[in-house]
């Protein structure tokens, strides 16, 4: 029997979805598949043998790396290559990882994988997942389990090489609607949990208990992890120097810990000589002195924030958000030449970012009004995506340009209308006084968007009418959407608009006190 060269080694459960187009990119990698399923109630074990793998059945027990050691204990190739399901290779990908699998010099190799992100970001990473199979080489950490010491230590043993493919795999799993739906956040908060509670000290794992925080906007869980956290930190002073994430680890933790920018300051500088160089240290540094009123400290940290672009994956996080506050800060100092240059190049990174789109719209507004801004919608069309009329409605409506405004919110909403662009084009309609329009839109969008229910609110107060408010909101959260709607009202409404929503404001004075006032 000839020697199996390479085993692809998954562990599954319920990935009926993904599973055809995955095999489908993958064809021709493996001479082996080896698949631990963990529990699938779907067709997953179906597919897996249909497309001839061997299909281990074991019980889930809450710990990533002991799934992914099954797979490795059965797998019989001279190399191992670990994928997921929601993980898409593109060519020349199986070419790549076939040649190098045949080279006695090579001991493993990195993969180029590629998260997608709104608004045409991507974060890059280069991950450790194909290797010389060995007894030694094992998963740890309960979850975002690694092997990559074990690796490295076995590639030293036997004097082998590690190379680095440049084909990329396209990494879906981090769009939040099908998270939610296979029950993610309940499922990973409690390994982490666990493991915390086994393990205070561990940073890595305070690290992904705050990353789920932020990526499901939990404020409770948030400051809960932030208070483990810092904790933790205080605990072993050493600890956080040796951490490559330490940075990342500051910027959130300080974001649980503080709810106003110059206390979310002073846990960074509390910390601050304990960190390596960071670009989300830096950044998050910049924005709270930003906020804090401290221009210079602000440019300072902003530029060693662009300074490590170079060194960090994460382009957003590196170059575009920094060069955009630098951007904000030439606007407060009176230099709009300077903030505009920042912003162009902002956008030549990142086309399609809501932000540089809005500064480089409200840019051009005030050099050259209205004209301007058409000029820089139709330069900037084949590149900006449907965010470049969501901007250009936004910005419109903050410049009361209603002529603009709705055409540019309305095409970017779509059909039927959706996401913020709608909820924008809904206060639109009731910044120009189509009270019925606007209430229909709010009515239409409110089971998917909160936050129009608020805009029905509004639309309703203006014509005189009753009505129920139920939004699925905390009383906090809709108070600052609430007053972010009204702003935005202020800017934009007709005064005939704004009178009718004083005169109703009374009506809802016991839950929003401060409305009548903020109408102006």
């Amino acid at each position: 029997m000839a020697q199996k060269l390479l085993s692809l080694c998954m562990i599954v459960k319920d990935e009926a979805e993904l599973l055809p187009r995955f095999l489908a990119h993958a064809r021709g990698l493996w001479d082996e598949l080896v698949a631990v399923d963990t529990g699938s109630s779907d067709a997953t074990p179906r597919l897996l043998v249909g497309a001839g793998a061997r299909v281990l059945h074991a019980p889930w027990t809450r710990d990533f790396a002991a799934a992914r050691n099954v797979g490795l204990e059965a797998a019989t190739g001279t190399w191992i290559a670990v994928l997921d399901p929601d993980e898409l290779l593109q060519p020349p990908f199986v070419e790549e990882a076939r040649a190098l699998a045949a080279d006695p010099a090579v001991g493993a190799a990195t993969v180029r994988m590629v998260n997608t992100l709104p608004h045409g970001h991507a974060r890059e990473s280069r991950l450790l997942r194909l290797w010389r199979h060995g007894p030694d080489v094992r998963f740890r950490h309960a979850i975002h389990e690694d092997a990559s010491d074990a690796v490295l230590a076995a590639l030293a043993r036997d004097g082998t090489r590690l190379v680095h493919l440049e084909s990329r795999i396209d990494h879906l799993g981090y769009v939040r609607d099908r998270a939610a739906a296979r029950g993610k956040k309940e499922r990973d908060v409690g390994i982490l949990d666990a493991l915390l509670a086994r393990a205070p000290g561990d940073l890595y794992a305070h690290l992904k208990r705050l990353e789920q925080a932020r990526f499901w906007g939990d404020r409770s869980l948030w400051a809960r992890a932030a208070r483990a956290a810092e904790g933790a930190i205080l605990a072993a002073p050493g600890q956080l120097a040796a951490e490559p994430m330490g940075g990342e680890l500051l910027a959130l933790m300080a974001d649980g810990l503080a709810g106003e920018p110059a206390a979310a300051l002073r846990v960074l500088d509390r910390h601050a000589g304990q960190v390596r160089p960071s670009a989300a240290f830096h950044l998050r540094r910049g924005e709270l002195r930003e906020r804090c009123g401290d221009p210079a400290g602000a440019r300072e940290a902003f530029e060693a924030c662009l300074a490590l672009g170079p060194v960090t994956a994460n382009r957003q996080v590196a170059s575009v958000r920094p060069l955009l506050g630098l951007a904000r800060l030439a606007l407060q100092g009176g230099d709009h030449a300077a903030a505009l240059a920042r912003v162009d190049a902002a956008l030549a990174l990142a086309p399609r970012d809501p932000e540089a789109l809005l500064a480089a719209l409200a840019l051009r507004r005030a050099r050259g009004g209205g004209p301007a801004v058409d000029a820089f919608c139709r330069g900037h069309v084949g590149r900006g995506g449907d965010e470049l009329w969501a901007a250009a409605g936004e910005e419109a409506l903050r410049a009361a340009d209603l002529d603009r405004a709705v055409p540019a919110l309305v095409r970017s909403a779509g059909t039927p209308p959706t996401g913020p662009a709608a909820r924008h084009l809904a206060l639109a309609y009731l910044a120009a006084g189509e009270l019925e329009a606007a209430g229909a839109l709010a009515a239409a969008l409110a089971p998917r968007d909160p936050q129009a229910a608020l805009v029905g609110l509004l639309a309703a107060l203006a014509a005189q009418r009753d009505v129920a408010l139920e939004v699925e909101l905390e009383p906090d959260e809709a108070e600052r959407a609430l007053r972010a709607l009204v702003a935005l009202l202020r800017l934009a409404a007709r005064p005939a608009v704004l009178a009718a929503l004083r005169a109703g404001a009374p009506a809802v004075a016991e839950t929003f006190p401060w409305l009548e006032e903020a109408l102006g």
